[in-house]
């Protein structure tokens, strides 16, 4: 009787799966040759076409590294209310991804939501600690909520780990 029971289990989660990969009439081959047709288009600038491409591989699948692909064409397109969506869905399945938290922290920052900003690059470098532009992103971030001291220090450390653009804020912030 168990055997029967397990049988038919089984049965009922291969029909599932293949109405869900099948029901969009789009194959997990044709969802892989729609997610390579969003970088390519992301990587020629034609962000609206990249994300229909995303979309189509998303109908077959929820992989994070499409969603995030995804984002990061909102993002460059300025539809920064979809990139938050994306990263932050790519974060709830990939807890440990430091590029989603950075992307999501850049998309806040240059949208004025400073103090959101301030916790997601705060998490990328609890995540990774040598990363120079979380740095950088979140000094700008504290120089914006007006915490220069906070600001200088990130600043100054981002500056330490190579990234030399970050002496001019350094130098506007100290005239101040």
């Amino acid at each position: 009787m168990n055997k029967k029971i397990l049988i038919t289990a089984i049965a009922v989660a291969a029909a599932a799966l293949a109405y869900f990969f099948f029901s969009s009439g789009k194959t997990p081959e044709d969802a892989k040759k729609s997610a390579q047709a969003g970088v390519e288009y992301t990587r020629d600038g034609k962000y609206d076409k990249a994300i229909d491409s995303y979309n189509d591989s998303l109908k077959v699948t929820d992989d994070p590294v499409v969603l995030y692909n995804r984002g990061v064409a909102y993002m460059n397109k300025g539809d920064n209310e979809n990139a938050v969506k994306d990263f932050s869905r790519v974060i709830e399945l990939q807890p440990g991804n430091f590029s989603a938290y950075n992307n999501r922290a850049f998309t806040y920052k240059n949208t004025g939501k400073f103090d959101e900003a301030i916790k997601d690059y705060s998490e990328v470098i609890k995540l990774k600690p040598d990363f120079t532009i979380a740095y950088y992103g979140r000094g700008i971030s504290y120089k914006y909520t007006g915490n220069k001291e906070k600001a200088l220090a990130d600043l100054k450390k981002a500056l330490s780990l190579g990234y030399s653009a970050a002496s001019k804020d350094i130098e506007g912030l100290e005239k101040k």
